[in-house]
């Protein structure tokens, strides 16, 4: 977020001065994003022309991200409202454009860049939607306040190669959306007339900035340094490969003709005849044990210091109990938990934002956004096993819907117990005709 001071008017100034901080920022950006896509530092290097020289990348970027977004939103959101609270309306909105999937981008880029945007917007329609905005086309412009209040966004798109001038850049305030650049893509000196701007149907910037943590880090982006020395090693080990292949050959203590060299290398045999003359390979010597360790231990701080399990780890997949494997995820859960509470913070800002507007059509009632909890499932192997001897040792003592909860399989708990149910007084209507009634059974004795 860009802070201005309390009661800044959207000039050319202040629009430009957004923009030039988020332009600041957008190699680092690039940076990121190519690390994510395979496009890393090692692809440049640049070695003699007699050398080989592999250039090997190892994509730990993208799997570090996958990991985190596929745990924490490998299954989709839900939202349980407390009594009273009627959001069918908004998950309506939400299953007609897939939330879930903008869920999994806007998460896919939080992981990547620390942090992005989303714009709630109303269609032709008037349908309320959301769409994922790259947070190198968009700045939020805050206040010098204590809570940072909203001012406006800035969308924007540059022309490339060209300082100050601009494709779009569009401001979104809290009742406006509107260009602000003239017929030459230069930005105006200040807002036109109130009668020419359009109203966006909401009493606040509807633009959410989600965060991956107070610090806006990626969650691979700690980590960049380890990853290059983990490329530049495994890029070395290639070459040094390639070299020992093309090792050269040392005529020791006597001489040979260009014939006899051709002859070698079709025959693959030379005769030694002068005395204490030899032929071998000059050959640098390799020490595969020291340099496979020192890779599993550029590894080993990868993962460490993202915070992120290593799935290859045989100490990993060689326990499969759950509180052992508890064990092992509990720093990268801690970190999950933290990202979570962020991205909750977001989703419920978005739910707000979906209200506001479904309530000015008379479609809905206000709704208090924290009586609604956002619920994230983990994305993990279930161990239904040990589960389901947990809820034997619990029968007495924990209603049955709680312990069918606990169930990955299940996913409707209350049509699992109506069907049980069900089927428990089917078999006993079944044993009541086999076996007759208890009168039945008295007028037989009789």
């Amino acid at each position: 977020m860009f802070i201005l001071p309390k009661g800044s008017l959207i000039t050319d100034k202040t629009v430009g001065a957004a923009i030039k901080y988020n332009e600041e920022l957008r190699p680092y950006y690039n940076k990121l994003e190519n690390y994510y896509v395979g496009k890393h530092v090692i692809l440049d290097r640049d070695e003699r022309a007699t050398a080989a020289n592999n250039r090997v990348v190892v994509n730990h970027a993208k799997f570090i991200t996958d990991i985190n977004v596929g745990y924490l939103l490998g299954n989709p959101v839900s939202y349980n409202a407390e009594k009273g609270v009627d959001i069918d309306l908004i998950l309506d909105e939400y299953d007609k454009q897939t939330i879930s999937d903008l869920d999994h981008e806007i998460a896919k880029n939080i992981s990547k860049f620390g942090k992005q945007y989303e714009w709630v917007y109303a269609n032709e329609k008037n349908e309320v939607r959301s769409y994922d905005i790259d947070n190198r086309n968009c700045i939020l412009v805050g206040d010098n306040s204590v809570e940072h209040k909203k001012l406006f966004a800035v969308i924007y798109e540059k022309e490339p190669d060209k300082e100050d001038r601009y494709i779009s850049v569009k401001i979104v305030t809290d009742r406006f959306v509107f260009d602000f650049i003239d017929a030459k893509g230069k930005l105006l000196k200040e807002v036109p007339e109130v009668k020419t701007l359009k109203l966006h149907g909401w009493t606040s910037v509807p633009i959410i900035e989600y965060k991956n943590n107070s610090e806006e880090l990626g969650d691979y982006e700690v980590v960049l340094s380890l990853i290059d020395a983990y490329n530049t090693l495994a890029s070395d080990r290639v070459n040094d490969k390639e070299q020992l292949v093309d090792a050269i050959l040392a005529f020791i203590g006597m001489d040979v003709t260009e014939d006899q060299i051709q002859n070698l290398k079709v025959d693959k045999v030379i005769t030694v005849t002068t005395p204490g003359g030899d032929v071998k390979y000059v050959t640098k010597q390799l020490n595969e044990a020291d340099t496979d360790v020192l890779r599993k231990a550029l590894e080993t701080d990868i993962f460490k210091i993202s915070m992120t399990p290593n799935m290859s780890d045989e100490n990993f997949v060689g326990n499969s109990t759950g509180v052992a494997i508890a064990y092992k995820l509990l720093p990268f859960e801690q970190k999950i938990l933290s990202k979570q509470r962020s991205f909750e913070k977001g989703l419920k800002e978005r739910l707000s934002l979906y209200n506001e507007y479904l309530t000015k059509l008379n479609k809905m009632r206000k709704i208090e956004v924290h009586k609604v909890d956002v619920v994230f499932k983990r994305n993990l192997p279930k161990n239904d096993l040990e589960t389901s001897q947990m809820m034997l040792n619990l029968t007495d003592m924990v209603d049955r819907k709680t312990l069918l909860t606990q169930l990955s399989f299940i996913r409707d708990v209350d049509e699992v117990i109506e069907a049980v149910d069900s089927e428990i007084e089917k078999q006993a209507n079944a044993e009541s005709k086999e076996f007759g009634t208890e009168e039945e059974s008295k007028v037989d004795t009789e």
